[in-house]
């Protein structure tokens, strides 16, 4: 394909709808428990059948939360209407990891946007310190939404959040995060989903991505990890000639996640 393809291209997959998203405060991430179940979810499409097994088998004793807890999981991990099977092959084969953590993370990350904001407006700019206090974040969200009475709520969501997927340290007081390393297997779910169609993709933008950046690899080391995708075969080619810095992918998604698993 010999058109420059655009950074938004969308899967030519029949299947998909437009990611949904919410850009207001959220009182619960859920996403320890996310991280656990995703690993033993049964072989379907179909989130009623997940929202099923879901309500029988997280682990809070109220009926009512776990039907809560079930939708938060569903809302936050499956987009497209579906149980897409690009993750849940993925979670299976990478179960109680640093990539499922990364995985988990950047699909909470694409429905939950105060999550993204807050990551861009309060961790990237104070990388070099390496900490913010949690009354940082507290006053962003009161900023934000001065009528809120789940100010506290939010805060401490947005924390486990970051906590629970290790992109960050936490304490009583405190907020502790620096650049992280980039795992080519997480890398590559990503980038796949981001540029979702096969075909050739500017570097700048995937440098530029803010999904990419709020996951706090070490951006030193995003053309280190291009280069092994392509030496593994993942990723066709890597270009830098001159000005023109490029890449191309081969795959979709659910492709990728083949490659990666067998």
């Amino acid at each position: 394909m010999s058109d420059l393809k655009k950074h938004n291209s969308m899967s030519t997959n029949h299947r998909k709808s437009p990611k949904r998203y919410s850009t207001g405060i959220f009182g619960k991430a859920v996403l320890k428990e996310t991280i656990d179940m995703l690993p033993q979810l049964p072989d379907t499409e179909s989130l009623n059948d997940v929202r099923e097994f879901l309500c029988a088998n997280l682990h809070f004793n109220a009926e009512q939360t776990r039907q809560r807890n079930a939708n938060y999981i569903i809302k936050r991990m499956f987009h497209y209407g579906y149980a897409d099977k690009s993750l849940r092959v993925f979670a299976n084969s990478f179960p109680d990891s640093t990539e499922l953590r990364d995985v988990c993370f950047y699909r909470f990350l694409r429905a939950e946007r105060l999550q993204l904001d807050i990551i861009e407006e309060l961790l990237l700019p104070n990388i070099g310190i390496g900490t913010i206090s949690r009354d940082n974040i507290r006053a962003a969200l009161k900023e934000r939404f001065p009528e809120s009475r789940s100010i506290t709520d939010g805060t401490s969501a947005i924390i486990d959040a970051l906590k629970s997927c290790e992109i960050a340290l936490t304490d009583s007081k405190n907020v502790s995060f620096a650049y992280r390393d980039i795992s080519p297997v997480s890398f590559t779910f990503i980038l796949h989903s981001e540029f979702s169609e096969p075909g050739i993709y500017n570097i700048h933008d995937l440098e530029e991505n803010r999904f990419i950046k709020a996951l706090l690899w070490n951006p030193d080391r995003i053309m280190y990890t291009l280069y092994e995708l392509r030496n593994q075969g993942l990723i066709s080619k890597v270009s830098e000639i001159d000005s023109i810095r490029q890449f191309s992918t081969k795959y979709t998604l659910d492709e990728a996640v083949e490659r990666l698993t067998n």
